[in-house]
C-alpha cells in the first residue's frame, strides 16, 4: 500500500472510512473512469482494526488485491483510529494533504447520512477539506488544489440520487474487487461472530441495490450519488440521446 508521501496524481479518487467501503459502493465508477483512460485512486482512512472479523493485516492484503482488480493507480491508508473518527484540525489536514498531492478532478465520499458513524465522519471531513485544499494559506507546504466536483455515494439510508452512473460494463470487475474481502463475508465454516456484512444474504442485497439504481436510468447496474452542487451539463440532448433500456 502506498504511503501518503508517495501518492500519485489521479483524475478521480474515492476517500472512504474502511477497506471494502469503496468496493461495495463506488468501485464500478472508478473502473469505468479507468476504462475511459482516466487515472483513479482510493484512500482508506482507517485499517478497519475494530472489525469483528479478520485482522488489519489481512484487510491490507485484501485492499491491495482489490486495487489490482480495479487497476487503481494509487491506494493508500491514512491509518487514523477506526471507530474514533471525527472532524478535527488533524483529520482535515490529513485529507487536505491527500487532495493536494493527488490533485483529483473528482472526489467520491461516503454519504452524510448513514448507519455507521465513521462513514458520516469521513463525509464531513472530506466536505470541509474539499474547500480548504484550495486555500493557499491553509497548512502551506504543498501547492493548493481544489477538485472540480464532490459526490457522495448512497449508503444504507434511503435518499434520492442526483446522479446514477451506468456501471453495467464494469460490474464483473466490481464483483471481483468485492470478493477480495474474504475475511469479511459469509463463510459456512467460520466460527467468528456474525456481522451485518457477513450475513449470507448481504452480497445478494448489494447486487439488488445496484440493480435498483440501474433500473432508475434504464440499465442493468448503477451506482448512485448525491451532490452538494448542481450537476454541470453541456449537452442535454447528447446526455439523453439513448433511450432507457436500449442495449449499448
Amino acid at each position: 500500500m502506498s504511503k501518503i508521501s508517495d501518492l500519485s496524481p489521479c483524475d478521480i479518487v474515492a476517500i472512504t472510512a474502511h477497506p471494502d467501503d469503496m468496493e461495495l459502493n463506488c468501485s464500478g465508477t472508478l473502473a469505468l473512469a479507468i476504462r475511459a483512460g482516466w487515472t483513479a485512486g482510493a484512500i482508506d482512512v482507517t485499517r478497519g482494526e475494530l472489525s469483528t472479523r479478520g485482522t488489519p493485516e489481512r484487510r491490507d492484503e485484501e485492499a491491495r488485491a482489490a486495487a489490482a482488480e480495479l487497476g487503481l493507480t494509487t491506494r493508500a491508508n491514512l491509518q487514523l483510529p477506526d471507530g474514533h473518527l471525527h472532524d478535527s484540525k488533524e483529520t482535515r489536514r490529513a485529507v487536505v494533504r491527500v487532495l493536494r498531492s493527488m490533485r483529483p478532478k473528482v472526489v467520491l465520499a461516503p454519504p452524510l447520512n448513514d448507519h455507521h458513524a465513521d462513514h458520516m465522519a469521513v463525509a464531513e471531513i472530506v466536505t470541509r477539506s474539499f474547500y480548504l485544499a484550495g486555500v493557499a494559506k491553509y497548512d502551506p507546504g504543498i501547492e493548493p488544489w481544489r477538485p472540480h466536483a464532490l459526490f457522495y455515494y448512497l449508503g444504507s439510508r434511503a435518499d434520492i440520487p442526483a446522479m446514477v452512473v451506468d456501471v453495467s460494463s464494469t460490474y464483473e470487475q466490481r464483483l471481483a474487487a468485492i470478493r477480495c474481502y474474504e475475511s469479511q463475508f459469509f463463510k459456512e465454516e467460520s466460527t467468528e461472530r456474525r456481522t451485518r456484512i457477513s450475513h449470507p444474504d448481504f452480497l445478494a442485497a448489494i447486487d439488488g441495490t445496484a440493480r435498483r439504481f440501474g433500473a432508475l436510468i434504464g440499465v442493468r447496474y448503477g451506482e448512485a450519488f448525491t451532490s452538494p452542487e448542481p450537476l454541470a451539463v453541456r449537452d442535454l440532448v447528447e446526455l439523453y440521446s439513448k433511450p432507457p433500456w436500449e442495449e449499448a
